[in-house]
């Protein structure tokens, strides 16, 4: 280890003493080091230090694990995490043994992204994540619904989409230790960059016990400047002024901006609540209905005039889910190209061609169920 890393110190029974540096080796994650490195971050993503990178934020990024492996041009990614602002952040892990293998990682990581953001479109991302979870018996929205407090899977994977469009995309090289001239490389590029993030993650371990580590993640290539500008890319808190301006700017229509109006006033009237989104992309609105679910809305409104049917959400108590049956039953009847059995436990995004020439009816069901409920 350098150094200049610092040394970290325990204090037990009033004595001080240094915690020795340990080998990723010695720990629980495997024998060959970059692989010990790779496991680590695939098992616990907490390891990425939010609060370094977005210092200032009340919620900074926190990451779940799409796919380890992600095949990317005429390679693989080694790890794809995403954050909660469906941000994607590929991860490369190299050794400090490896010192031009540490400067080559660079090019790789970049090519890389340069690849996923050609590549990936269309699904792609999704598609490869929801392979990898499957071989683990698992759903990967459970798995971003569970490490990210994602509510609206649909909105989120399509943010992914619009991030990932944009060149939105987060890189970080990962090892036990940088030197100084990959460190600067990093710097230079994170401040040039526009809309990509580009950091090093040196991960040092400590530990007494075969059992036990201490790790002490250093976050490396971020500045103030940087973390001020980017973080305002990331999140917006949305509200009735921003995403009426936000419709306007958007939506062409007369008809469609008239219907958005319309379903808000009903939702702001008959709602227990009304949920402002923070999406960096567009603004949303959800209603809320306590009667049929304390913490999920019914659907939400988007400021490009999309509407979602949050029927997924409509599961947390045996009362929900017998309004979500009706709810279902009775848009059916009024749009049933796209309120689909396989759409029936999911979150269906409905274009405004297709709701605004019912919102009447779409208004009317939603009445006359809260009032048999």
């Amino acid at each position: 280890m350098s150094e200049k890393s610092g040394e970290v110190f325990i204090i037990e029974g009033g004595n001080i003493k240094p915690l020795p540096p340990r080998s990723f080796r010695e720990g629980m994650f495997g024998e060959n080091l970059e692989e010990a490195l790779k496991n680590l971050i695939e098992k616990y993503p907490e390891v990425i230090p939010g609060r370094q990178i977005d210092p200032e934020s009340d919620d900074p990024p926190r990451f779940a694990l799409l796919c380890r492996e992600m095949p990317v041009g005429g390679g693989s990614l080694d790890l794809l995490l995403v954050d909660q602002y469906a941000v994607l952040t590929l991860v490369e892990t190299k050794l400090a043994e490896n010192r031009e293998a540490r400067r080559e990682v660079i090019g790789q990581i970049i090519e890389y992204a340069a690849n996923a953001v050609k590549l990936w479109g269309n699904g792609r991302v999704r598609e490869e994540a929801a392979e990898f979870w499957s071989k683990h018996d698992k759903d990967v929205n459970d798995v971003i619904r569970g490490k990210l407090g994602i509510e609206d899977e649909e909105g989120f994977w399509q943010t992914v989409e619009k991030n990932l469009k944009e060149g939105v995309i987060r890189l970080i090289i990962a090892g036990d230790e940088l030197y100084p001239e990959v460190q600067r490389i990093i710097e230079y590029l994170n401040r040039e960059m526009e809309n990509a993030e580009v950091y090093g993650l040196e991960l040092r371990c400590f530990g007494q016990e075969s059992e036990k580590l201490v790790l002490a993640p250093r976050l490396i290539g971020q500045t103030q400047e940087i973390a001020d500008r980017k973080s305002k890319e990331r999140r917006r808190q949305w509200n009735e002024e921003s995403f009426f301006r936000d419709i306007e700017e958007k939506v062409a229509s007369e008809e469609v901006r008239n219907a958005i109006r319309k379903i808000y006033d009903f939702s702001k009237e008959k709602a227990d609540e009304i949920s402002w989104g923070t999406g960096s992309v567009r603004g949303s609105f959800g209603p809320k209905f306590q009667r049929i679910s304390q913490r999920k809305s019914v659907y939400t409104v988007w400021s490009d005039g999309t509407l979602t049917i949050n029927f997924g959400w409509l599961n947390d108590n045996e009362n929900a889910l017998q309004w979500r049956e009706k709810l279902y039953n009775r848009l059916r009847e009024i749009m049933k190209d796209y309120i689909t059995q396989e759409k029936k436990e999911k979150y269906p995004n409905i274009p405004p061609e297709i709701w605004v020439p019912r919102v009447e009816d779409f208004i009317n069901i939603i009445t006359e169920l809260l009032e048999e409920t």
